[in-house]
């Protein structure tokens, strides 16, 4: 048997990445049914995987009985060392297809839903105008899995707002952009040019939630409470990149005049029947940031410069490249 398929441990003879799998499946779900229905397996197969393991290591690592399972001491100590073992296996295969992608002038990006109408489109362009020959493949996605779709190697590049940088990951404040707030079309507001934070005290503010864009999230309402908001904040429900307009009890009650929402003036075109999007006094600012895992491969280094460039000309705030090392000192 070849030196590839498993990894040795001595005369006993050799465990592969299968008995691991299946061994973190069983510990985390704690039922070999469940395990089983995750991995695809069925539950026979999984059982023989397991007693494999642990003739392998000469030590019983899970507790079975008719009701229940549970790890052994030595099924946590192994527990310990086989999550990243096979996190750093899923990461060397995703940034290896990255490299290749990378040589025949493939990029990938993830972005988060309120870019998709300017930002990144104006960016884009100018790629292409660059570099023709360069395949984009752009993936629409939240704030939090972004970070970690970059971090692991699955996209070459992330474009997000206030996003959590982690380490091994360099990002670009690219530009600050002013928020708003979308209006029912017949609200008192409606009709004025500027809307006063502290005229929307009454309403309820929808957003989504925090768990997919803790950053901005926490950025826009500290702003909003700072500046004398003292209305509910209502969590979207329905999560696409329509927003507001895509959950029913928001637009509802935006419709209705009971709340609002923010938006980007970049980010509807045109905002839809039935609402208005209006500045606010005093206007948040809101980041936008690019990031990329160091050491970045040439496709990456060429949108970056890009990248730059747009924002230069124009007039964007931000251009401050750092790390997330950087960023806690």
């Amino acid at each position: 048997m070849g030196e590839e398929s498993g990894v040795s441990v001595g005369p006993r003879g050799r465990i592969e990445l299968r008995h691991l799998r299946a061994f973190v499946a069983v510990a985390e779900e704690l039922s070999f049914s469940r395990a089983a229905q995750r991995l695809h397996l069925v539950q026979q197969s999984l059982s023989a995987q397991i007693r494999q393991l642990e003739d392998e290591l000469g030590a019983q690592v899970l507790r079975r009985t008719t009701r229940t399972v549970e790890l052994t001491g030595p099924g946590e100590v192994l527990l310990a060392h086989a999550r990243p073992i096979l996190e750093s296996v899923g990461s060397a295969i995703e940034q290896t297809r990255l490299s290749a992608a990378a040589e025949t002038g493939r990029l990938t990006i993830c972005y988060t839903p309120t870019l998709a109408a300017e930002t990144l489109p104006r960016l884009v362009a100018e790629l292409h105008d660059r570099s023709p020959d360069t395949t984009l493949q752009l993936c629409e996605m939240w704030q939090a899995e972004s970070v970690d779709a970059v971090r692991t190697g699955r996209f070459h590049v992330g474009m997000a707002r206030c996003p959590d940088v982690v380490d091994g990951v360099e990002y670009l404040r690219l530009r600050d952009e002013p928020i708003g707030v979308v209006l029912g079309a017949e609200h008192a507001l409606a009709a004025a040019e500027l809307a006063p934070i502290s005229a929307l005290n009454g309403l309820a503010l929808a957003i989504w939630p925090r768990a997919l864009s803790p950053g901005f999230y926490d950025l826009t309402v500290d702003f909003f409470r700072e500046n004398g908001f003292t209305g509910r904040v209502q969590e979207f429900e329905y999560l696409t990149s329509a927003v507001f307009h895509s959950d029913p009890v928001a637009r509802t009650e935006i419709r209705g005049g009971r709340a609002f929402s923010v938006a980007f003036a970049t980010q509807f075109d045109p905002v839809p029947d039935g609402f208005v999007w209006r500045p606010v006094d005093p206007a948040p600012l809101i980041p936008v940031h690019v990031f990329w895992r160091a050491n970045a491969d040439a496709s990456t280094r060429t949108f970056l410069s890009a990248a730059r460039d747009v924002a230069e000309r124009s007039g964007w705030t931000g251009l401050t490249p750092r790390s997330a090392a950087a960023a806690r000192r």
